[in-house]
């Protein structure tokens, strides 16, 4: 049997272990490692592609971002950023919903993690909606799509991830994560909107805030708010780099911990175990992905996937079925394992339509956050829904609708580069 014939035994033998809850990191190891076996390959490449996966520079932002986002939830500043968005546009039909998604994408510049906005600032938004008398699974469905917006706006672990997957500028990946988050949080909001107005969705109107309650809400919001604000200067003037952003994010949050007195030894401790545990888990799954990488390439799996989507010959479907499969692949796994997995297919889509890598990765890395709110799987739903009390099958109706807004700013992005372009090239 030939070489090629074998990849698609170990490539079905990788969906098996998946299918079966094997770690995705072992199954890629393991399916990998047969491959190696079986083509008479020496086993210095596999230690060659570990070692180099975890050399790669841009990759120290990874631990960085993930203290911070769970420094975020421990310390606790996420009332106050809720507290602005709620005193800002809250009196708005849906208006605490609108509050919910402008919330996410203050937190997201700076935790760049759904699951940390989903679990922390998530408590605090569901229950600021719960005792206003919005519907709970309204709440959660929000909370859920908007947690979305973390891993788009800057700074973003997957779009780290992606970077070191396709030799991209971290830097512009950020930038041009910019404007999609922005456009994100809109189309939900212009949702939320509709579905409070013309769907009969239970959103009682918040009474609007004195303008004196908004600035005290300001102020006591003003130290969060500064730190997006620090990173986006910083990463747009290339006074730091992304990895150096992700340093001055976690000292600027140790900073604020301390001076409010909200940062004890107790929650030290836990944020760095939490850094560590998942630093570990995704560094073993950049180094698994660097050899299964290897092996789809070396066999040529990657060129005959490649090769049946070009087949369609037309770039607008070849986008749309590149999307359909990123979408279903994000409701049976996580957004990094897919993005080391299809990294290579989706680079070679890039190359044949002349399509940026730095906008191939964010449109690859939104329809991957968009699987953290689709069934089976949707992690950010289940967190929220545990935040929020409720079983997670009463929360799956209204949370589809809500894909609505985020798939619409996904073709957006999608046909129309400007948007994930415009910002890196007025700063050059």
């Amino acid at each position: 049997m030939s070489s090629s014939a074998f990849v698609w035994i170990f490539f079905i033998l990788f969906i098996v272990m998946i299918l079966l809850e094997v770690p995705i990191g072992t199954a890629m190891l393991v399916s990998s490692m047969l491959y190696i076996i079986q083509n008479g390959q020496s086993f210095v490449m596999f230690a060659q592609k570990t070692a180099s996966s975890f050399s790669s520079m841009s990759l120290l932002a990874v631990p960085a971002f993930i203290f911070v986002g769970s420094a975020m939830n421990e310390i606790g500043f996420s009332d106050r950023i809720f507290g602005i968005a709620e005193k800002s546009i809250g009196h708005i039909p849906g208006g605490l919903g609108h509050a919910n998604v402008l919330a996410s994408m203050i937190f997201a510049g700076m935790s760049g993690s759904a699951m940390a906005d989903a679990g922390g600032l998530g408590a605090i938004e569901i229950k600021a909606m719960d005792e206003a008398g919005y519907d709970k699974r309204f709440s959660v469905a929000i909370t859920a799509a908007s947690s979305g917006i973390g891993p788009i706006i800057p700074p973003s672990i997957n779009l780290v991830i992606w970077g070191f997957l396709a030799s991209a500028s971290t830097v512009k990946l950020f930038l041009a994560g910019i404007l999609p988050g922005i456009l994100m949080g809109l189309c939900l909001m212009a949702f939320i909107y509709v579905d409070v107005r013309f769907l009969g969705i239970k959103a009682p109107i918040t009474k609007r805030a004195t303008f004196k309650e908004f600035l005290h809400a300001l102020w006591r919001g003003l130290p969060a708010l500064c730190a997006p604000a620090i990173l986006l200067i910083g990463i747009s003037s290339g006074v730091f780099t992304a990895t150096e952003t992700g340093a001055v994010a976690c000292a600027y949050i140790v900073l604020l911990g301390l001076a409010y007195r909200r940062l004890s030894f107790k929650k030290m401790l836990t944020i760095l175990k939490n850094t560590m545990t998942t630093t570990a888990l995704t560094m073993w799954l950049c180094a698994t992905g660097s050899v299964f990488n290897w092996m789809i390439i070396n066999s040529g799996l990657t060129k005959t996937l490649s090769d049946m989507l070009l087949s369609l010959n037309n770039r607008v479907a070849v986008l749309l079925v590149m999307n359909v499969i990123l979408l279903f692949m994000g409701c049976f796994m996580g957004s990094l394992p897919v993005l080391i997995m299809m990294a290579p297919v989706l680079l070679n889509i890039a190359d044949a339509f002349g399509i940026s890598y730095i906008t191939m990765g964010v449109i690859a890395v939104l329809n991957l956050t968009i699987g953290g709110i689709t069934p089976p799987m949707a992690p950010s739903l289940f967190v929220a829904a545990k935040v929020a009390g409720i079983p997670f099958s009463d929360c799956v109706p209204e949370t589809l609708k809500m894909i609505i807004p985020l798939v619409a700013a996904l073709l957006l992005v999608t046909f129309i580069p400007g948007v994930t372009l415009f910002i890196p090239s007025i700063l050059g």
